[in-house]
């Protein structure tokens, strides 16, 4: 099967070492294998991103600020009964901020990060739009970096959090 998948990125320089940009783009993906044992009639998957972004990066520190908006099209669907099809259908939208800073404290670089991400499917045998269990709402992380030169050596240290992610039993009645 042949597919067009356009894209386009555009970004506006704001001032000294800001920046603003959108992007726009359709990706398509394959069936698993393991779903194409069951059929051979199934077609790609289709993802419409939606992004927009702001950058300011100066004296060794960048801040990031991201937008988007995800829409999924022709989910692969599994039924109990049935062979699969391409009727599923979902979004993500989300928000991710990042902070980087390699200039306040000598000889350490630091970075925090946040996501927010508001997701759901219908798609594989979900009964349907429901958030998936790989998908988390918040997640940060801090990771520091301690570089000695004297050691030609450095250390670094990871914090991550997130939030729970969802579990269904999705059981025959």
């Amino acid at each position: 099967k042949t597919n067009i998948a356009p894209r386009i990125s555009l970004a506006y320089k704001l001032g000294n070492g800001a920046q603003v940009s959108g992007a726009y783009g359709i990706f398509y993906q394959k069936p698993e294998n393991s779903q194409l044992l069951f059929t051979n009639e199934l077609g790609y998957t289709k993802a419409t991103h939606y992004i927009l972004t702001y950058q300011k990066s100066t004296n060794d520190r960048i801040f990031r600020a991201e937008a988007y908006y995800k829409k999924y099209d022709d989910l692969v669907k599994t039924y109990f009964d049935s062979v699969a099809n391409n009727s599923g259908r979902g979004y993500a939208r989300g928000i991710e901020f990042f902070w980087r800073d390699k200039k306040s404290i000598k000889n350490f670089d630091y970075w925090i990060s946040y996501s927010y991400l508001d997701t759901k499917r219908d798609y594989l045998n979900y009964p349907g739009q429901l958030r998936p269990n790989f998908a988390t709402p918040h997640t940060a992380s801090f990771v520091m970096k301690r570089f000695f030169m004297d050691m030609k050596t450095g250390f670094n240290f990871t914090y991550s959090f997130a939030t729970g992610r969802p579990y269904y039993r999705f059981a025959l009645d």
